[in-house]
């Protein structure tokens, strides 16, 4: 990714080397929390105690994995940030001064943060290249066959190209598109805007 990308939205370049959990790097926990030390330098964690054992990549790898990292613009330098299911979006950590204050926690999604109207077992077919964040996860389909989750270019995929996944998973591996399945309607489609960080709703062709 170049550095003078325009649909850039942090702060430090995206050839910038990142830490991201071996957990969350496998696709076996959420990207739940992000942290920059005193000197700039991100790490991405899944729920849980930290430090956690974590791998190199580079900062256009995660966010071309893990959309909703993009919104993290004004994440300084010693800041961290917790998603938050409920909230849908990031809240900050903080130093609470009182001693009362509830502070975020970097956690799983739970029961009590799941919205009664998803299935959480149900399967949707998922683009195999988008998964493993080889490609970005673009557009989020419904048919009277079911529902895809694809990466960029046409909705057409060979039945190879494609996996199942349960509900629950794929709101795990995308915290971000957790209203956009609540709101998903057959025959239409969702597509991920870059600049404006949100979903567009369309009428599939």
């Amino acid at each position: 990714m170049p550095a003078m990308n325009t649909d850039w939205k942090l702060n430090t370049p995206p050839e910038s080397e990142v830490n991201v959990d071996a957990d969350v790097l496998a696709m076996r926990a959420p990207l739940v929390r992000v942290h920059r030390n005193d000197e700039g330098t991100w790490s991405f964690d899944g729920p849980g105690r930290n430090p956690r054992p974590s791998k190199k990549t580079m900062l256009s790898a995660v966010v071309g994995a893990w959309p909703h990292v993009a919104a993290l613009s004004d994440l300084d330098t010693g800041g961290a940030a917790v998603w938050s299911w409920k909230q849908h979006g990031w809240a900050s950590e903080f130093k609470c001064e009182c001693g009362s204050c509830e502070q975020p926690v970097a956690a799983d999604i739970d029961r009590n943060s799941w919205p009664a109207e998803l299935q959480p077992h149900s399967i949707l077919s998922v683009e195999q290249v988008a998964l493993s964040g080889q490609a970005p996860l673009t557009d989020i389909i419904s048919t009277p066959g079911g529902i895809a989750l694809l990466g960029p270019g046409d909705h057409r995929r060979s039945a190879d190209l494609m996996t199942p996944i349960a509900l629950a998973n794929v709101i795990r591996r995308w915290p971000h598109t957790m209203q956009a399945l609540r709101a998903l309607k057959e025959g239409r489609g969702m597509r991920w805007n870059q600049q404006q960080l949100n979903w567009h709703e369309y009428v599939l062709a």
